[in-house]
């Protein structure tokens, strides 16, 4: 099956009620007592199909180690007591990191027994559109614009999409109310991986770490993969140094909101340029990248 089809394969609430309880355990859990405990058979109206789908697919996927009955997590957080706003986005970065893993995303073009690969490639698409002019529920006519190979089409029907529709959100790569294309939260949850908090960059170099993280992202493997098979009259290229409408909006999101420094530095050669809607910002120029320590205003 594929990560794309939420009626086989699962959903993100789902996902999320299964590694905090496991997260919260002591122990290894009994498999039937996790399900019963997440979707108890007498409450939910599919007897905890669903759960059980989730489960499946994501100790396939790695998050969950699943040993003689027992299921476990081989990545944990410092306590198992700790609050649901830490654990929210511990699950959503080790959900990421499984779902863009490389022994995820072997064929990234298969079509069946894909893993992760169609979310994958669907998500390296997405995030290379313009922002301000793509919108999810014209994403086939878009694709089918900008992809000419039959066989490379990413959502060939609905039923892919509204599964985008429900991951893209969950691990931080879109946003509600509007599905707005928005990386901001996984590019978040990401910089502990990137820089360290009051460490600093060259920009360039910030964006090529990144690329290593969020794979689906400027630069990063699985959006080059993609972009191969792009047509560049329909989505044009990106000029060296240009960052996608997408990643400009997460770093300005967190420029603002103090969590990075873009700067200037003139007497550094390599640079970024952010793009915005009416194309590459000469404004919004930056040599320099710095996380700031946790209440500097600098």
């Amino acid at each position: 099956m594929s990560l794309l089809n939420i009626t086989n394969d699962g959903l993100p609430n789902i996902l999320v009620a299964l590694h905090g309880a496991v997260l919260r355990a002591a122990n290894p859990i009994l498999e039937t007592e996790l399900l019963e405990a997440v979707a108890p058979p007498a409450l939910v109206e599919d007897e905890g199909q669903m759960a059980r789908n989730t489960l499946n697919r994501w100790v396939e996927l790695g998050l969950f180690v699943r040993e003689e009955g027992l299921i476990s997590v081989k990545d944990r957080l410092p306590s198992r007591h700790s609050s649901m706003l830490e654990v929210l986005p511990f699950t959503r970065r080790m959900a990421c990191r499984q779902a863009l893993a490389e022994e995820n995303n072997q064929d990234l073009w298969a079509s069946q027994g894909a893993r992760a690969a169609d979310l994958t490639r669907s998500l390296a698409w997405m995030l290379a559109q313009d922002i301000y002019r793509a919108s999810f529920d014209q994403f086939e006519k878009q694709e089918s614009q900008q992809i000419l190979d039959p066989e490379r089409l990413l959502m060939r029907n609905s039923t892919r999409r509204s599964g985008l529709q429900f991951w893209a959100p969950f691990l931080g790569f879109s946003r509600h109310p509007f599905a707005a294309i928005d990386p901001t939260v996984a590019v978040r949850d990401a910089l502990t991986e990137v820089l360290a908090p009051g460490d600093s960059m060259p920009a360039p170099q910030f964006v090529e770490r990144l690329s290593t993280v969020l794979p689906v992202l400027d630069g990063g493997r699985w959006q080059r993969e993609v972009l191969e098979y792009v047509d560049p009259l329909a989505l044009p290229l990106r000029q060296p140094g240009q960052v996608s409408t997408a990643l400009s909006r997460a770093l300005l999101n967190l420029w603002e909101g103090g969590e990075l420094l873009l700067q200037s530095k003139a007497d550094l050669g390599s640079s970024i340029t952010l793009t915005g809607a009416g194309g590459a910002r000469s404004d919004l120029t930056f040599q320099w990248i710095t996380r700031p320590v946790r209440g500097d205003k600098e």
